[in-house]
């Protein structure tokens, strides 16, 4: 039990040190979550967001992460800095995870050293590490996902029946559960898996029907489990839509295959734990689609972990040697990435922007923004509107004209893009000059209606010169 603790207690410091060895957040997204909560806290429960004026959330909103940003609230009371705060919550957040898989794989494996789960859960994937420390609701829907998977016995039906209700309300990909559950059925259907089954099936249709977010929840599942699957043609990827660059793939598995390997050949000689050939199956089809887009790449990895150290039996000696040479070799890398990541989504630049624009432009106002910037604004400067939220399927899917004519703009790249803002009756203009540096440059050269009022070394924020005419008239565009 000690040495448990003291593996537990190892991973959170490891955690800690990646989380806060860098000023601000490893990823901007988070920023949206935590004004979600703070909206909840104002304001209690919503069905529409304020912010973006482009978006299907401005007339039915779906929280995916209900629960998420529930539990998040507690931090936006923390009399500490914003950045730290978050950090915070996602430390407890992945720490929970890390405990509850310690847990069922020791349940399960209680001959495997804790120190071997803990160190190849947190450096065995750079990628995945990273990934997670992004603090998104997968978090907790994994943590429930373990959980169930835990109580998997006939005796914990009702248990299970909430785990799976609540879960649908953590993360938009709740249907793993359900998927991990058929297959074990279908591996195994003696009636005690199929009874559970159907516990879990049930709490899933529950969950559902009595969302938070009813009745918009069904359109709001649609758009981001089909439609983002197969994204319309002409909408600007989001990160998570990109296959994956080989320096990914091999920083995410060159210490997840041999140990694959090892299990391989320990399967020749015995057999394999029974149910983690489900999780096989599962990091098999999930790696494909991952070759394909970034966005499931965390679910593969993790189903070849639990595989892995379902089956793996070598020595305690080898254990504990393996886990040192992969923190000695990974955690230099780790470190390292973290920092290029942190740098990726440092907000120094934006917050000097979002001060000058609470201090220049009445509350209320409208700010045509590109989405990639929408999660730090709308937590920063939430008495504000912006052009739209934070996915371009929101958008697309609100009024898909309005959308490609915004786009247009922001690629510069049509003749007369200069007039959309105007056309749109917008009087602020922020541009993100990392992303849209020609457009930003090419506008200040072309605008007859704005003049630069300020700018850094990131953005450039443009004000219309007579807000108070309204010529949407004048200028036709047509971005198609």
């Amino acid at each position: 039990m000690n040495h448990t603790r003291y593996a537990l207690l190892f991973g959170i410091t490891i955690y800690a040190l990646l989380l806060f060895g860098f000023s601000g957040v490893p990823d901007a997204d988070i920023f949206y979550h935590f004004a979600i909560a703070k909206l909840y806290l104002k304001e209690g429960f919503v069905s529409k967001l304020p912010w973006p004026e482009l978006a299907i959330q401005f007339q039915e909103f779906t929280d995916f992460h209900f629960l998420f940003h529930i539990l998040q609230i507690p931090f936006v009371l923390l009399p500490f800095e914003d950045t730290i705060s978050i950090k915070l919550f996602i430390l407890v957040s992945i720490s929970t995870l890390l405990y509850t898989i310690q847990r069922y794989l020791l349940s399960k494996s209680p001959n495997t050293s804790p120190y071997f789960i803990v160190t190849f859960f947190i450096l065995g994937s750079i990628l995945f590490t990273g990934r997670m420390l992004f603090g998104r609701g997968n978090l907790l829907f994994f943590c429930l996902y373990f959980l169930c998977l835990h109580l998997w016995n006939p005796k914990n039906v009702y248990k299970i029946l909430v785990i799976s209700f609540v879960s649908v309300w953590t993360y938009s990909g709740f249907p793993y559960l359900l998927l991990t559950a058929i297959f074990i059925s279908l591996l195994d259907s003696k009636k005690e898996n199929l009874k559970i089954l159907s516990y879990v099936t049930t709490g899933m249709i529950l969950g559902m029907i009595f969302h938070p977010s009813f009745p918009y929840q069904f359109k709001g599942y649609f758009i981001e489990l089909v439609l983002q699957t197969m994204p319309p043609k002409g909408i600007e990827p989001i990160a998570e839509w990109l296959p994956p660059t080989k320096e990914i793939l091999i920083l995410g598995f060159i210490t997840t295959f041999p140990l694959l390997l090892l299990c391989f050949r320990n399967g020749i000689h015995s057999k394999f734990e029974p149910t983690s050939i489900v999780f096989l199956f599962l990091g098999i089809t999930n790696l494909i689609f991952a070759s394909a887009s970034l966005r499931v790449f965390e679910i593969s990895w993790l189903m070849f972990f639990v595989f892995i150290f379902l089956n793996l039996k070598i020595n305690i000696r080898y254990q504990l040697f393996i886990s040192l040479l992969v923190f000695v070799i990974q955690i230099p890398i780790a470190y390292d990435k973290m920092g290029q990541q942190f740098k990726s989504s440092e907000t120094k630049y934006g917050q000097i922007v979002t001060d000058w624009v609470r201090f220049n432009i009445p509350k209320g106002e409208k700010i045509f923004l590109s989405w990639a910037d929408y999660p730090y604004f709308t937590f920063k400067i939430p008495d504000y509107h912006f052009l739209f939220g934070l996915n371009p399927l929101y958008a697309w899917s609100y009024d898909q004209k309005s959308y490609f004519t915004q786009k247009a703009f922001f690629e510069g790249n049509l003749q007369g893009f200069q007039f959309i803002p105007k056309a749109m009756d917008y009087n602020t203009i922020v541009i993100n000059k990392h992303y849209y540096g020609y457009t930003a440059k090419t506008f200040k050269d072309l605008s007859i209606d704005y003049i630069l009022a300020f700018e850094n070394e990131k953005y450039s924020i443009f004000v219309r010169t007579n807000p108070n005419k309204n010529n949407k008239k004048e200028a036709i565009i047509n971005p198609k």
